[in-house]
């Protein structure tokens, strides 16, 4: 969505958070991005870590470049025991990539794209999380 002015302006409140995640290209442009074994890619995927979170979508930095308009499939880990239960298993297309600095080091920011309504409820639940409020034990189902 674009002001009047130009400028692109986001449609959803985003939280910022500090979470653990990992990404892949999703099947459908494996074609046209692969990571490298200099990456450390364990079957495609590489680590990430999530910067901000809303409904429409997941804040990443990564140090590995993503072209936009890819899609990529994403897991976020909790924190507990370091060992990382998955938050959320979503589907993201890639809306914007800036280089941080000389690291280097890529901001991706994406959009939510094709979600289970499973996936759905678990974003829901995350976001009220965010908020503050309780969040319904079955649904971890």
């Amino acid at each position: 969505m674009s002001g009047q002015n130009g400028l692109i302006v986001r449609r959803n409140a985003r939280y910022e958070v500090a979470l653990p995640a990992r990404l892949r290209v999703a099947g459908e442009h494996q074609a046209i991005v692969a990571f490298g074994a200099a990456t450390g890619a364990q079957d495609g995927w590489v680590n990430t870590d999530v910067l901000d979170f809303g409904s429409g979508g997941v804040g990443m930095i990564s140090q590995y470049f993503v072209p936009r308009g890819v899609v990529l499939d994403v897991e976020i880990m909790s924190l507990e025991d370091q060992g990382g239960e998955i938050l959320l298993a979503c589907r993201v297309k890639v809306q914007r990539v800036v280089m941080t600095d000389r690291r280097p080091a890529y901001l991706i920011g994406t959009a939510f794209a094709g979600q289970s309504p499973e996936s759905l409820k678990k974003i829901d639940d995350l976001i009220t999380l965010l908020e503050g409020g309780p969040v319904d034990p079955e649904s971890k189902e």
